[in-house]
């Protein structure tokens, strides 16, 4: 029986294998990233599917649902950001 760290390294190797062997890269993920929240097409479908926004008006709120999602987003990582230096700064005078 293989231990965790050569299943790991196997895995690892036949992605490889299989990233190279894909013609067309963008296409293979292109899925993904229409669902993830990076995405406008996210926004989009997330607003259309709540109808609650006229279909005029859907692309403008998709734009500030996007724009409100990154925008937590760099909060987030500025408060987790000021929490590690704060922890750092106790670190050092301890």
């Amino acid at each position: 029986m293989a231990t965790p760290e050569q299943r790991s390294r196997a895995a690892r190797i036949a992605a490889h294998v299989q990233w190279a062997r894909t013609p067309h890269r963008g296409e293979r993920t292109a899925a993904a990233r229409a669902k993830s929240p990076v995405s406008l097409d996210y926004w989009i479908a997330k607003i259309t599917a709540e109808g609650k926004v006229r279909a005029k008006d859907i692309p403008a709120a998709a734009e500030n649902a996007h724009t409100a999602y990154m925008t937590q987003m760099s909060l987030k990582a500025s408060a987790a950001r000021s929490r590690k230096a704060a922890e750092r700064s106790v670190r050092r005078s301890a």
